[in-house]
């Protein structure tokens, strides 16, 4: 196990930088022994989960993506809960992609239930510049519709 670790450090710190498919492994790697490499096991799934073909695929990066982002501790990393939002997002994309409207729904009342003013933000944030090509999820309009029903 040691040694698939540092293969996975070298993959992650090499000058090259790896592909995201080998990113999303070597983090899975890492992830699984030292909890501080799920922030980035998220962001490279989310990242993976955005530019796979098959919906099904895409699905289980997002499902995936929740499961990890739920573990990571708040004290800890103060982009968990931005995180969350953000795999949840995708999550729920991905629901309402397949059929699957209940679950989409009750990802998007999560996401309502945890969305801060501010979202990504902040300057020099990973998730930031992971994520500055993206709009933000309209919580308000998805907020003001649900108070409607």
């Amino acid at each position: 196990m040691i040694e698939l670790e540092l293969i996975a450090r070298n993959v992650l710190l090499s000058s090259a930088g790896p592909d995201l498919v080998t990113e999303v492994w070597a983090c899975r790697a890492l992830a699984a022994r030292t909890p501080g490499y799920r922030s980035r096991l998220v962001s490279a799934l989310l990242r993976l989960e955005r530019v796979t073909d098959s919906p099904a695929a895409a699905l289980r990066l997002a499902e995936e993506a929740v499961a990890n982002a739920r573990q990571i501790d708040p004290v800890h990393d103060h982009h968990a809960t931005d995180l969350l939002i953000w795999a949840l997002h995708a999550l729920q994309g991905r629901l309402f992609a397949v059929g699957r409207t209940v679950e989409g729904l009750a990802a998007r009342q999560e996401i309502i239930a945890r969305y801060h003013p501010g979202l990504h933000t902040t300057l020099g944030c990973r998730v930031t510049a992971c994520y500055a090509d993206r709009e933000p999820p309209p919580v308000a309009d998805w907020a003001a519709d649900s108070t409607l029903s």
